[in-house]
């Protein structure tokens, strides 16, 4: 009986309806490309690559791990906090509300 509730749970939410204010993919990644413009290591070409390569814009909000830590590496990490905070406006409109919070 528990099975349909685990199988729905897993099911990813269906996707904001489309509003003005929601950023278009490309320039998401533009975003991204500019939140990485002084590190120059691998893996931010890593990084880059898979910004690159992300298919929609949940893809691209789980690589902020990975943001922080490069920035982090290449500056500090008050920087790479301020950095990652600055981003979430750009996701606004396509994920929930409660998954745009401040790190």
């Amino acid at each position: 009986m528990a099975l349909p509730s685990i199988f729905a749970a897993m099911r990813t939410p269906p996707a904001a309806p489309d509003t003005p204010d929601r950023l278009p993919l490309e320039q998401i990644r533009h975003q991204l490309h500019q939140t990485l413009h002084d590190c120059k290591s691998i893996d931010a070409q890593r990084i880059i690559f898979r910004i690159n390569t992300a298919d929609t814009p949940a893809d691209l909000w789980l690589l902020r791990s990975d943001l922080y830590q490069c920035i982090a590496r290449a500056r500090d990490q008050t920087e790479a906090a301020r950095r990652i905070n600055a981003l979430l406006g750009t996701f606004s409109g396509w994920l929930p509300a409660a998954q745009l919070t401040p790190i």
